[in-house]
């Protein structure tokens, strides 16, 4: 009876250290957090999400543009792959190029 005793002190004490050590862990990680979702609500107050939106819609357009000519440049290909060696030296008239504007 007398270990059991001892042992509940123990017990309190070093939950104790532990839990003061957690706040010291902890307490600057929660400001940092803090910090970040009061710049986010302000960014979002300030429209950045709308520039994001933005920037993300230019990108699929030029995304999809690029496809584009690979589509067109892949068929140029293959047409070039499926010709007879009579034909191998002109492009096939159902194929378009287009036209450079770099």
């Amino acid at each position: 009876m007398e270990a059991l005793g001892l042992l509940a002190p123990m017990i309190v004490t070093v939950t104790l250290i532990l839990m003061i050590g957690a706040v010291i862990l902890l307490k600057p990680l929660s400001k940092q957090g803090a910090a970040l979702l009061e710049q986010m609500l302000k960014d979002r107050r300030e429209g950045r999400a709308e520039n994001d939106l933005e920037h993300i819609t230019s990108s699929i357009a030029s995304i999809s543009e690029r496809m584009r000519l690979l589509e067109e440049r892949q068929s140029f290909t293959e047409s070039l792959i499926e010709a007879t060696p009579e034909s191998r030296g002109r492009i096939p008239e159902h194929v378009e190029l287009a036209s450079r504007e770099e």
